[in-house]
């Protein structure tokens, strides 16, 4: 892990905390802001520190002038370590939110991975039963089969295209939930030999997982 890894980590935090338009800076010339962000109407300049010691005034003071350059409403510091009590002094000082003990380790990069597999997978076999409902009758072409695959498909798309967001993590945990309920559970039921549908709960509880880890892993800011 180094300083520009560290920055990603903590725009990925971001994001998952409900800023948007998050934007890590160029490295150099970034007038000490790592990456500018907005929530609530609001536009702030970040600055992060992967340090191995407590965090100094230095880190607040250029927070400070690097948001006003960026014509910033607000100013944080974000550090996988702590603060000294001089830092936090200052950054009450001049309103500067400290995040402290910001983790730089999100989800594993295998499950990730794994996950990228699983949803592209799902997402073939969504698309695919569609097509062969309309042209083969397999399975059955109802409402019920379409809405079924429909959540599968959406499923499968949300957790593509937000695996670093929280609430599209979030709903494509819970549609795969739901496409279980409906399409396979009663299956399991009626049937030893569906055993393997509770399969796909396993996609289900590591996208909840995944995004309830990244939401809540880390301190809250400190006062």
């Amino acid at each position: 892990m180094d300083g520009l890894q560290f920055e990603h980590r903590c725009a990925e935090l971001l994001r998952y905390r409900g800023f948007h338009k998050v934007t890590v800076t160029k490295g150099s010339g970034d007038q000490g802001i790592d990456i500018l962000a907005k929530k609530n109407g609001q536009k702030y300049g970040i600055q992060c520190k992967y340090y191995s010691h407590p965090v100094g005034n230095k880190a607040i003071q250029e927070a400070y002038a690097g948001a006003d350059f960026y014509d910033c409403d607000a100013a944080i510091v974000m550090t996988n370590n702590t603060f000294t009590r001089q830092a936090r002094e200052l950054a009450e000082k001049l309103d500067v939110e400290l995040w402290e003990r910001c983790s730089p380790n999100g989800s594993s990069s295998f499950v990730s991975k794994l996950m990228r597999i699983f949803n592209i997978f799902f997402l073939i076999c969504g698309i695919g039963l569609c097509i062969s409902a309309e042209l083969l009758h397999f399975p059955e072409g109802t409402i019920l089969n379409y809405m079924s695959l429909l959540l599968l498909i959406l499923a499968a798309l949300s957790g593509l295209i937000g695996w670093n967001h929280f609430l599209p993590c979030i709903i494509s945990g819970m549609l795969y939930f739901v496409f279980f309920l409906s399409a396979l559970f009663p299956r399991i039921l009626l049937s030893d030999s569906d055993w393997y549908g509770i399969l796909m709960l396993f996609p289900s509880f590591v996208t909840v997982g995944h995004a309830l880890y990244a939401r809540f892993r880390n301190q809250e800011p400190v006062q």
